[in-house]
């Protein structure tokens, strides 16, 4: 799954936002988590607007994981 691209920008958010040690931690773990969902539904989104069919993001990218 393609969760890992965004670490550096999901990182770089909450250091900017004022998280630091644990608490940076467990934020980005909980943000990470949220990604291939918000990236489906995004995609989705997408794909219903132009008139397409429904598909998961395993179907679109694979599952490398």
């Amino acid at each position: 799954m393609i969760t890992g691209e965004f670490d550096e920008e999901i990182l770089a958010d909450l250091i900017n936002q004022g998280y630091e040690g644990n608490a940076l931690l467990d934020k980005f773990k909980e943000i990470r988590a949220k990604v291939p969902d918000a990236m489906e539904k995004m995609l989705n989104d997408l794909i219903e607007q132009s008139g397409g069919e429904y598909y998961t993001m395993e179907e679109v990218f694979g599952d490398d994981e």
